[in-house]
């Protein structure tokens, strides 16, 4: 069995995205990072939010190995709807099986909440998580 532990967003530039998954692997077993890549796009405002999509076109899992998407079929579409975003810290909620705007952002005990924080010191807490 295995558990989604940290997610880390970093933004390269130019729309380009990197998403650091670190997953506990239940047992005595080490922790794996895989690290997701692709693109972003900010959209239009939608009521108090702004739409944002991550589309992701490639991974290297833990072993280091890099898969493609190679299809369009393949590649991961993530909408977002953003109502806060700042150099510190991006507040995004998934929109609703829909894709529009949830009524309350925070139903479900929050459950459909993103939050990234700023992590001035992302190798250190890498190193912590044993996933460097």
């Amino acid at each position: 069995l295995a558990r989604l532990q940290e997610v880390f967003l970093t933004c390269l530039g130019r729309s380009r995205i990197e998403l650091l998954e670190v997953i506990r692997i239940l047992g005595p077993f080490p922790n794996v990072k895989n690290i997701l890549q692709g693109n972003s796009k900010v959209g239009s405002m939608e009521g108090d939010a702004s739409s944002w999509e991550i589309t992701m076109d490639s991974m290297v899992d833990g072993t280091g190995k890099e898969i493609l998407a190679g299809t369009d079929d393949n590649i991961r579409r993530v909408p977002l709807h953003v109502y806060f975003a700042d150099e510190k810290a991006i507040v995004a909620v998934v929109p609703g099986e829909d894709g529009a705007l949830r009524r309350d952002p925070l139903e479900d005990d929050g459950a459909n909440v993103l939050v990234f924080i700023r992590e001035d010191k992302l190798d250190e807490k890498l190193d912590a998580l044993r996933v460097s």
